[in-house]
């Protein structure tokens, strides 16, 4: 008798109590607090990339979990797009240098001996297919993972029309500090 009232009770108990993860959902999972970067909250596992062109006036923030659809939170204002940029790279407790090995989802790609003025990328490593050079060599294409295919990724200051990739010039290396940045992140120990 004294079982068959524990038993409801402890099932009672457990469905009543709250296992709510950052975002939102119920499942199974790894919890995480969100972070807040300018005008922005937002899970940082689901950020699959940051992407500031050269000329650093507008921002996007690639926002999707995996085997979904990506978004794109385009900031266009510069000094805004300039605060979510940086508090999301100077961001130590998500955001970590290439070849570092540990549970951050974020990865700055620029070498950490590297000027930190040509910085344009930010992304979770996990999500990116590949990074290659264009045929003369003046830009890099990052090839992130996306379901939806045809679709383009919105340029943050609007000029274009968008393209599968995302587009890094060399200006000022950062092409190459991209390309250097993936190939420390696939090669670490």
């Amino acid at each position: 008798m004294r079982s068959t009232v524990v038993v409801p009770l402890i099932l009672a108990i457990a469905a009543l109590t709250p296992t709510l993860r950052a975002d939102g959902g119920d499942g199974p999972g790894p919890r995480h607090k969100p972070i807040v970067a300018g005008n922005i909250t937002v899970n940082p596992y689901d950020i699959v990339a940051v992407f500031r062109p050269q000329d650093q006036q507008g921002v996007a923030v690639y926002i999707g979990r995996p085997g979904q659809a990506i978004q794109a939170i385009i900031i266009k204002d510069s000094r805004e797009a300039g605060t979510v940029f940086k508090e999301i790279w100077d961001n130590v407790e998500v955001t970590k240098d290439p070849g570092e090995d540990d549970a951050r989802p974020l990865t700055r790609m620029r070498p950490k001996e590297a000027d930190r003025a040509g910085a344009t990328l930010i992304v979770n490593v996990q999500r990116v297919l590949a990074i290659n050079w264009d045929a003369d060599h003046r830009q890099v294409h990052v090839h992130l993972d996306k379901l939806l295919a045809n679709e383009t990724f919105a340029d943050p200051n609007g000029d274009g029309d968008g393209a599968p990739y995302l587009e890094i010039q060399n200006v000022h290396d950062a092409a190459e500090a991209v390309m250097a940045s993936y190939k420390i992140c696939l090669l670490k120990k």
